[in-house]
């Protein structure tokens, strides 16, 4: 474990510069790779072309790079007392005997670099950057997966003149311009012997603050006026990000456990959530803060996260932007391009994911009115799925993507599917009862008993003690393929499934998909495995609630320390990755430039985990009713800040076992009690379980 940083409200500060690089920096539409010298990538997300949206990416000649330049001695970064956050970083930068403030920004869909001289005892130095023409991205037809795309991209060359620096290229119809600028005079140098190499050298950085601005627009003229904008509003620019994040900050609950990690990993998803919002669509959230943009269930699913965080007003622009992008027949998009038009419709048996999203709003007091109109339009279009009056829907799992691995045809009927669906209608007749709207009530009510009667007889193995991930909808048989994902745990309706079946399914875990690394998708050495030599053999810390419930109440220490371990591991490296390797077993799994790429992170990852911190290690759950306690053996521990609609809850865990002798509610000591009723709670809410 790297101990030169440490987290402090979310904020990374470390002595030695920034820890564990690469790093990924986000902030709208612009994603930013640092390494040691400066920006090795750099992601625009130009919402009118398609085509890739990495714009620069280092080759063998490195990326931007940053140096002192005292008389042509080029001097590298030498960081130290860093401060990180989602969207830069601020640190001092010694050269020799002097030292300046520096810091870079993704803000303004532009890269802002600020050098100030702290203590400069040079003459006449200037800020250094260089590029070489080879940065500049050009799509492969094949190859590196990352690379490959469809749309020629073609660049113009660089050009500098009135101190301004820019290039631009033409995927399709569109194009992507960029400007590089600075406050102070500026000198252009190119060299062009061999590979082509251009050097801006911004004067005056002994003796004032320099700023420049890189910036990304659709035209010149408009890339020009950001670039511009930035450099002449930077200050504002930077006030309103800072309250943004301080905002958030403020909101943050804060987890004391014997565990650093895992209260360091409390504290810093709320700002990574929030740098993952799109701010340019009100509504959308990214997948992660690097390369994947909008996805439907990668923004809808583990939605508790938003409301314990502090985040609940964002659930209904998320709903209104759903609602809005959607196809007026087939629904609810699954992957949307950049213009947010759908490149995939979601399966109509998954489209539970609103419901559920919905639901959220609900159980946090707010005003499901606006949307509840479209919530049923999506109940109807799971009904027209629904296969023979079973309660179940047909259609292709939501996941993994090649669902040929897990034997499905297309005469499908999806476990993870159908748990979604069945937690959105079960919460859909719950809402519905709030609405007085009987009918939906009785529909949804008689829909979510069908399925609960059939669940288990379809999709439940007696041999094996765990559920299928499939069975065949013209025959009903089961495919002998299990799959740690096929219980996709969106609500506590989840429970009428599969809460009589807790130790067969702890059983299975620990002895199929548990390892050292993470939970395997599916049992090694069986159907599914390693099978698409990408997915199949990886942990998806998106499917984690349901082996956290389980192990929860099944009061197994040992597995919940396991999974704290999990979670600490990446926390550790400053990284929340999709999916971990488990093909190698190993406690230290590595980084990849994939599935686990060093600096990013991921949306549904992060927010699981933390449902899972709450739910399982901590040990509570709310629901519209109130809060219900589940205590296990564990650490004592304290959860502060907790937010629950317009409530704050602070709990504190004393003692060690799974049984609780009384509760202590904002000075009240109640005994045999395992929930507390939501009309009993105050604004804030200080309470106390003694386990036993």
């Amino acid at each position: 474990m790297d101990k030169s940083y440490e987290i402090n409200k979310g904020k990374i500060i470390s002595k030695y510069g920034v820890p564990h690089l690469p790093r990924w920096f986000c902030d709208d539409l612009v994603s930013v790779q640092a390494d040691e010298y400066g920006i090795s990538e750099v992601q625009y997300f130009n919402q009118k072309t398609s085509g890739l949206v990495r714009v620069f990416s280092a080759d063998m000649w490195g990326g931007m790079r940053f140096f002192i330049n005292n008389d042509w001695e080029m001097n590298c970064y030498n960081l130290s007392d860093t401060i990180v956050m989602p969207y830069g970083f601020k640190a001092v930068w010694t050269c020799h005997d002097s030292s300046f403030s520096f810091e870079q920004r993704v803000i303004n869909n532009s890269i802002l670099l600020i050098i100030e001289p702290i203590d400069c005892k040079m003459e006449n130095c200037k800020l250094s950057l260089e590029l070489y023409d080879a940065f500049c991205v050009i799509p492969r037809k094949d190859g590196d997966f990352r690379f490959v795309s469809d749309v020629e991209r073609i660049w113009d060359k660089w050009i500098y003149e009135n101190e301004c620096f820019s290039d631009y290229y033409t995927e399709g119809n569109g194009e992507t311009h960029i400007v590089i600028k600075g406050n102070t005079k500026t000198e252009y140098v190119k060299r062009a012997k061999g590979f082509v190499k251009h050097i801006l050298n911004f004067d005056n950085v002994d003796k004032e603050r320099v700023v420049i601005a890189v910036s990304f627009d659709n035209s010149k003229c408009d890339c020009i006026r950001r670039a511009e904008d930035t450099i002449n509003n930077y200050e504002n620019f930077i006030h309103i990000q800072n309250e943004r994040y301080e905002n958030v900050i403020d909101k943050a609950p804060v987890l004391k456990s014997p565990y650093k990690s895992l209260n360091d990993f409390v504290s810093l998803v709320p700002l990574y959530h929030e740098s993952n919002k799109v701010l340019s669509v009100p509504g959308a959230i990214r997948a992660k803060n690097e390369y994947y943009w909008v996805w439907g269930w990668d923004g809808m699913s583990s939605p508790y996260a938003y409301s314990y965080i502090g985040d609940i007003e964002f659930i209904p622009k998320m709903l209104k932007m759903y609602m809005e992008t959607a196809d007026e027949e087939k629904g609810i998009g699954h992957w949307f391009a950049r213009d947010m038009r759908h490149i995939e419709t979601s399966m109509i048996s998954a489209q539970g994911f609103y419901i559920n999203l919905l639901y959220q709003l609900y159980i946090n007091g707010g005003d499901i009115t606006p949307y509840y109109e479209f919530a049923k339009k999506i109940f109807s279009l799971i009904k027209t799925v629904e296969v023979d009056n079973l309660g179940l829907c047909s259609g292709n799992s939501l996941v993994p993507d090649f669902r040929e691995v897990i034997l499905e045809t297309g005469n499908d009927i999806s476990c993870f599917n159908n748990v979604s669906a069945y937690c959105a209608v079960s919460a859909l007749a719950e809402m519905a009862e709030s609405m007085k709207d009987e009918e939906t009530f009785r529909e949804a009510l008689e829909f979510a008993k069908r399925a609960g009667d059939n669940f288990k007889k379809l999709f439940f193995d007696d041999v094996r003690g765990f559920f299928v991930s499939s069975v065949d909808s013209k025959t009903l048989e089961q495919r002998k393929v299990y799959n740690a994902m096929a219980i996709k745990w969106d609500n506590k309706y989840c429970q009428d499934l599969v809460g009589d079946r807790i130790d067969t399914a702890v059983k299975f875990f620990e002895e199929n998909f548990a390892c050292k690394s993470g939970l395997r998708c599916f049992p090694k050495g069986e159907i599914g495995f390693d099978e698409d030599a990408n997915q199949a053999h990886c942990y998806w810390p998106a499917h984690t609630e349901y082996f956290a419930r389980i192990i929860n109440k099944a009061d197994r220490r040992d597995l919940i320390e396991k999974m704290i371990g999990w979670i600490s591991r990446w926390t550790d490296i400053l990284t929340i990755p999709e999916g971990i390797d488990c093909y190698i077993n190993s406690e230290k799994p590595y980084v990849d430039k994939w599935n686990a790429n060093c600096g990013t992170w991921q949306s549904y990852s992060m927010r699981a985990w933390y449902e899972a911190i709450v739910h399982c290690v901590v040990g509570i759950d709310i629901d519209s009713k109130g809060i219900t306690f589940y205590p296990y053996s564990g650490e004592e521990l304290s959860l502060t800040g907790l937010h629950y609609g317009n409530r704050i809850i602070n709990v504190t865990m004393q003692g060690c076992g799974n049984r609780i002798e009384y509760i202590i509610l904002n000075g009240r000591k109640i005994e045999n009690v395992y929930k507390i009723s939501k009309e009993d709670l105050l604004e804030n809410n200080d309470i106390t379980v003694k386990r036993v």
